[in-house]
C-alpha cells in the first residue's frame, strides 16, 4: 500500500501541513517558496547545492514540484509566487515570527542572569531550525568568543554610562546585551522602556526610543571595537587599523577627521572618540589593515 501511495500520490502537497510541520525538510519548502515572493531568477547553483541540504529533493526537482502544484510561476526565466501559495507563506512566517518571539525573550531571560553562554546556546539552536542555518535577521555567524563580548556589557564599567541611575544602567545594558547576542539592532516601542527609563534617557534630539537606541547600540560597538584592537595588538599580521564608519550629516567634526585614516596599531585613536558630538554617540569602528606577505617579511 505505502509503494501504491507513493507512486501515485507522488507529487502532491499538503501546504498547510509542510508550513506547520518540525521536520527541517518539510517547512524548508515553504521557506524556498518564500523566497519568489518578490519575482527573480532561481538560485545560482552554488546556492542551489545550500538549498539542498535542506529539501528533500534536488532543488531543480523542487522548482518544478512547486510549479507544478501552482504555487509557483514563470515566464521566462522569472519565478514568482502565486496566490494560490500566498496563504502557506503566511501560515509559515507567522510561526517564524512566534518561534522568534520566543527565541529573544527566552535569551532576555538568560541573559538577566548574566549567563551569556546559555544566551548563545539558545541562538545557536534557534538558527540551526533554520533551513540555511542562518536567520535573515540575525547577525553573522558568531565567534567562539562571542558570548564572552556579550558578558562585558552586561559588566561594562566605562565612561559611556557614567551618570546613569543603576536601574537606567541596568535596562540599558540588558538591551544591549541582548542586541549584541544576536547581531542585530532593533528598536523597541516607547512602552517597552520603563517610565524612569524613557525619562533619562531621552535629550532634547532624541526621544526616549532613539536614544535608548543608539545608547545600547554604542555599548556593542564598544566592545567590538575593543576586542578587534586587542586581536590585532596581540598579533603579528596587522600593523596598522583603519577608522572606518558612516559619513552622513549626524557624523561629527572629530570623527570626520579620523574617518578613513589609518594608524599603527600601538598609536590608533581609542574609540569611541571621547569629544564626539553626534547626537547618536561615536559610530566609528576599528577595521585591520591586512598586509600582503611582502608587507609583513620587510
Amino acid at each position: 500500500m505505502s509503494f501504491l501511495k507513493n507512486l501515485f500520490g507522488r507529487g502532491k502537497l499538503d501546504g498547510d501541513a509542510l508550513a506547520q510541520s518540525r521536520e527541517i525538510s518539510d517547512y524548508a519548502q515553504i521557506e524556498l517558496l518564500g523566497y519568489f515572493e518578490t519575482p527573480r531568477k532561481l538560485h545560482e547553483d552554488r546556492d542551489q547545492r545550500q538549498w539542498e541540504r535542506a529539501l528533500p529533493r534536488p532543488y531543480v526537482e523542487q522548482i518544478d514540484l512547486l510549479t507544478k502544484q501552482g504555487w509557483l510561476s514563470f515566464s521566462g526565466n522569472i519565478y514568482r509566487l502565486t496566490d494560490v501559495g500566498k496563504p502557506f507563506l503566511a501560515t509559515y512566517r507567522a510561526r517564524q515570527e512566534e518561534e522568534k518571539r520566543i527565541a529573544i525573550a527566552a535569551v532576555h531571560r538568560v541573559l538577566a542572569g548574566k549567563d551569556s553562554s546559555e544566551a548563545l546556546a539558545i541562538r545557536r539552536a534557534y538558527e540551526d531550525r533554520q533551513p540555511l542555518g542562518k536567520a535573515e535577521w540575525t547577525g553573522p555567524d558568531p565567534q567562539m568568543s562571542h558570548s564572552s563580548l556579550t558578558r562585558r556589557i552586561l559588566f561594562l564599567d566605562h565612561w559611556l554610562v557614567e551618570g546613569l541611575s543603576k536601574e537606567t544602567l541596568d535596562w540599558l545594558k540588558l538591551y544591549a546585551a541582548d542586541q549584541h547576542l544576536w547581531g542585530a539592532h532593533w528598536r523597541l516601542t516607547a512602552d517597552e522602556i520603563p517610565a524612569a527609563v524613557r525619562d533619562e534617557l531621552a535629550t532634547d534630539k532624541l526621544d526616549a526610543v532613539e536614544a535608548a537606541y543608539w545608547r545600547a547600540y554604542s555599548l556593542g560597538l564598544y566592545v567590538d571595537n575593543q576586542e578587534t584592537w586587542q586581536r590585532c595588538k596581540g598579533g603579528d599580521h596587522v600593523r596598522r587599523i583603519e577608522i572606518i564608519g558612516p559619513d552622513d550629516d549626524h557624523t561629527c567634526m572629530p570623527c570626520k577627521i579620523h574617518r578613513g585614516q589609518q594608524y599603527l596599531v600601538t598609536r590608533v585613536p581609542e574609540l569611541p572618540h571621547k569629544n564626539c558630538k553626534s547626537p547618536f554617540g561615536c559610530r566609528c569602528e576599528y577595521q585591520p589593515v591586512l598586509e600582503s606577505y611582502a608587507d609583513i617579511t620587510e
